[in-house]
């Protein structure tokens, strides 16, 4: 299991850029949460047994579209890539053999569904914080083996 925690991290990661629009009672600009984007880890819960590496997002665009680049690590080496596509549900293969599905949901926000080549897999939700300094991203993780994991990530506005 520890062999796949740094792919596991950054299969997480990917799921954060899927941002929420807007702070509840508060008209929807999904443009808002352009820009770019950094892991807080003091303010982050790790799945247990695990830690965060640190990484940064910046998004470009996230309506019906969403385009990002991240960039971080793995296994202790740099580990960056693209993603441009629809939001509509579609599972799509990223590089590094990982699957996903991201979904815009009526609120604004983005669900993302992630698929590691190990047989993880990532449901996550994000939401930007009041005053739009934060993002806060709720997920959980089902391991090969069944067992269901949760972790929260706190990403700060650069």
């Amino acid at each position: 299991m520890i062999r796949f925690a740094g792919a596991k991290t950054v299969v997480l990661l990917v799921g954060m850029i899927l941002l929420g629009s807007a702070v509840a009672d508060e008209p929807r600009d999904h443009s808002s949460s352009i820009g770019t984007w950094k892991l807080n880890l003091k303010e982050s819960i790790a799945p247990q047994g695990r830690q965060f590496n640190p990484y940064t997002v910046v998004l470009r665009r996230a309506d019906d579209m969403l385009d990002f680049s991240y960039y971080g690590v793995r296994e202790g080496k740099p580990f960056n890539f693209v993603y441009t596509a629809k939001a509509d549900g579609v599972v799509r293969d990223l590089e590094h053999g990982i699957k996903a599905a991201m979904i815009r949901l009526p609120s604004g926000n983005y669900e993302a569904r992630l698929w590691l080549p190990d047989g993880t897999y990532e449901n996550k939700f994000c939401q930007l914080a009041a005053g739009g300094q934060q993002q806060i991203c709720l997920a959980t993780v089902t391991e090969p083996d069944g067992s269901v994991v949760f972790f929260k990530q706190v990403q700060d506005r650069q």
